[in-house]
């Protein structure tokens, strides 16, 4: 029997698509989609799923909206995510077509502005036959934290010092006060809210969590001139960022990288591990300030859904770990 491709309001099929990553070893997804799913679909994303006449749903796409901005423009992005096919089901083409009728609902409700995700190699021969191209590549950078080698980075690239405060939790009012007045600039960047934080943080990818706030020392009664989220991997001495703003009119992204770099070593720990776009500028301050790329990628793909779509070089483009499809 062929398979019926459609659009589906995903809460409202939330049994169904719950059961189809169940029996497909996904045993975590359930309390993810309590998490992120509502607040995707109440901002205008939706699933795509795949239909076995009285079978029900054999496989699944969602996409989740993002609204990108620099000083120049506001764009809408279309995140995909969860592409899932049961084993029986599980092909090539019916992957394709179902990607294919995304694509299309996308085009035809003209809300996105383009497509994008960093697919693993079997999705990414899928997604180019459906017109998707590699634009950049996610890569992770890891920054040794002894003091002889963070010494010599720190004359190389001058960094102002900044003062470090701490915060836990989501409703936060620093954090919240930072999220308002660190605008993009000339940085393209997915735009961010608690309520977007709220749909990735405490789950199995990001089970714990700490805001740093960072502002000039000379001027320590000044707004917030830079937010860093970071976690702790169980087990290790690593620190990993999941994600960070910055004004860059007030502090450079250096400033920021030597602070979190002394910040991590004077909490115990022996790395500092960060990933985001290897061709970009924030990848060029990162190596600058002595950080080191370490092996496995995964491409960063883009399809414009409007055609007079604008979008910057990815040099521009700064995404960290908390904008990749894997929610």
């Amino acid at each position: 029997m062929a398979l019926t491709m459609e659009r589906c309001d995903s809460v409202a099929q939330e049994e169904e698509i719950k059961a189809l990553f169940l029996r497909n070893e996904r045993p975590t997804f359930a309390a993810f989609f309590d998490r992120a799913y509502r607040y995707a679909m109440s901002a205008g994303g939706a699933s795509w799923v795949a239909r076995n006449g009285p079978a029900g749903i054999v496989g699944h796409q969602a996409v989740f909206p993002r609204s990108f901005a620099d000083v120049h423009r506001v764009v809408q992005g279309a995140l995909f995510v969860d592409s899932l096919f049961d084993r029986p089901h599980r092909n090539f083409w019916s992957a394709v077509e179902l990607c294919r009728r995304t694509l299309a609902d996308l085009r035809d409700a003209g809300r996105f502005d383009f497509a994008y995700t960093d697919p693993t190699p079997p999705a990414l021969a899928v997604l180019r036959a459906t017109g998707f191209t590699t634009i950049g590549t996610f890569q992770r950078f890891v920054l040794p934290l002894n003091p002889l080698y963070l010494g010599v980075f720190r004359i190389r690239s001058r960094p102002e010092p900044l003062s470090v405060a701490r915060a836990e939790g989501l409703q936060d009012t620093s954090v919240a006060e930072a999220l308002r007045t660190l605008r993009p600039g000339a940085q393209f960047r997915v735009e961010r809210s608690l309520e977007l934080y709220a749909t990735r943080l405490g789950g199995e990818t990001i089970p714990s969590w700490q805001w740093l706030l960072l502002r000039p020392e000379r001027d320590p009664g000044s707004p917030v001139a830079a937010l860093v989220l970071t976690t702790r991997p169980p087990g290790q001495a690593v620190l990993s960022v999941v994600d960070v703003l910055w004004d860059e009119a007030r502090v450079s992204a250096a400033s920021v990288l030597h602070a979190m770099a002394r910040t991590a070593r004077a909490e115990g720990f022996k790395k500092l591990s960060m990933l985001t776009l290897a061709e970009s500028r924030l990848a060029r301050s990162l190596e600058r300030c002595g950080f080191i790329r370490r092996e496995g990628t995964l491409p960063l793909v883009v399809q414009r859904i409007r055609e007079d779509a604008v979008l910057p070089p990815v040099q521009d483009w700064v995404l960290t770990y908390f904008d990749g499809s894997a929610w």
